[in-house]
């Protein structure tokens, strides 16, 4: 293809008369070849038909070919569009940052994260609401994302990035009070950290490891609670790579962030929520009840939030080890929740709950990156009640 049939002498010299930065140039590069018919060469990339590196070479000509700017220029208005469509534009910086757990995104200038468990605004800002709405259509588009008017609240994981996975949670304009999407983003690395890890960022004492990997050999299993974002999923990935390779697991999450590093009898399944008119719908409910016809001796449920509860309960006292996580502000206040959730959707009694999560013998609550408290669960006949025997309160061992 010669690059003069992407476009017309008279454009090119409109824009050789223009003085643009290098930042509205890249703007303008963007804009051609994400808009009209330019988008099928674009297309033919990300189907394998065309190699990047000459799709590149094509983007680079067009370049030195309308706009008068040097080399150097040319290098940076590529880089600049490259990282609209294959990465994730001005916020690339925060994604490679391995201190940064999450970037959300309010409005173009109104981008916060959290870094090292703190909380500040970026500084950086999209150049205005119309350039953050098209990196929000372009974040859609090569994750294959259906946001609109019948599906204004999405949640979606990218796999792409090299070091990390992307978990996205994204609420519309037509729900949002500032009339701008909102965009979350959590990043779990894609090489876990180890107990050892753990134990050397003070997560947890040796000690207190040594009590968890023990109790996994033996074969039980535990709940794992604390607020959004206290290194519960964290302490779960490093947990999976202590299971006895004996066992076959059975995962299942909203999105991916529960994996293996090791080659071993392992299954790992998402859910699907019909949104809109969409009408398949996968429950975590339906996966944990299909676990346990698949010859899993562990199920592992990333998180516990309503009515998966019931069929997570039904798992564990069958006699299945069972992992989970859960929000919750302790350790007693997990099994208040999850026999709360249980109540909600089914007849059974406080009772009867409370004696089947006997079953879930382990409680670990996580608080800012720390283990606070881990106890084991016993009934009590004559109480009728769960009894809770601590191992580590406020961080320390109980005598």
């Amino acid at each position: 293809m010669k690059i003069s049939d992407f476009f017309s002498s008279e454009e090119r010299l409109s824009e050789m008369k223009s003085f643009l930065s290098d930042e509205e140039i890249t703007d303008k590069v963007i804009e051609y070849f994400t808009t009209g018919n330019n988008v099928a060469r674009l297309n033919m990339v990300e189907r394998g038909e065309l190699s990047e590196a000459k799709f590149g070479t094509e983007v680079k000509e067009y370049i030195r070919s309308v706009y008068p700017v040097d080399e150097d220029a040319v290098e940076k208005v590529y880089q600049g569009f490259r990282s609209f469509v294959w990465g994730y534009y001005i916020i690339d910086a925060l994604i490679e940052d391995p201190d940064i757990s999450d970037i959300k995104i309010y409005a173009a200038d109104r981008i916060y994260i959290k870094k090292l468990g703190v909380r500040y605004k970026a500084d950086l800002a999209f150049r205005d609401n119309a350039d953050y709405e098209r990196f929000v259509d372009r974040c859609c588009i090569r994750n294959h994302i259906n946001l609109s008017y019948n599906n204004s609240t999405q949640k979606w994981t990218d796999l792409s990035n090299d070091r990390y996975i992307l978990r996205f949670s994204a609420i519309t304009k037509l729900l949002a009070s500032n009339k701008v999407t909102t965009i979350h983003i959590r990043k779990h690395p894609k090489h876990k950290k180890t107990m050892d890890v753990l134990v050397k960022e003070g997560m947890l004492t040796q000690e207190m490891a040594d009590t968890i990997k023990r109790k996994q050999e033996a074969g039980e299993g535990f709940l794992i609670c604390g607020k959004n974002g206290c290194g519960k999923t964290t302490l779960l990935n490093a947990q999976i790579e202590n299971l006895p390779r004996k066992l076959s697991v059975f995962c299942v999450q909203e999105s991916t962030e529960l994996f293996t590093e090791s080659e071993r009898d392992w299954g790992a399944y998402s859910i699907i929520e019909g949104h809109g008119e969409e009408k398949i719908n996968y429950s975590l409910g339906d996966m944990v009840t299909m676990a346990q016809t698949m010859d899993a001796d562990v199920i592992m449920l990333g998180e516990i939030k309503g009515a998966e509860a019931r069929q997570f309960l039904a798992a564990a006292h069958t006699g299945a080890i069972c992992y989970a996580s859960t929000h919750a502000e302790s350790v007693e206040d997990a099994y208040i929740r999850l026999c709360d959730y249980v109540r909600r959707v089914s007849d059974m009694t406080n009772e009867e709950i409370l004696y089947m999560l006997k079953s879930l013998k382990n409680a670990i609550f996580i608080k800012q990156y720390r283990l606070c408290e881990m106890a084991e669960c016993h009934w009590n006949p004559k109480k009728k009640c769960l009894d809770l025997t601590y191992l580590y309160k406020d961080g320390k061992a109980v005598e």
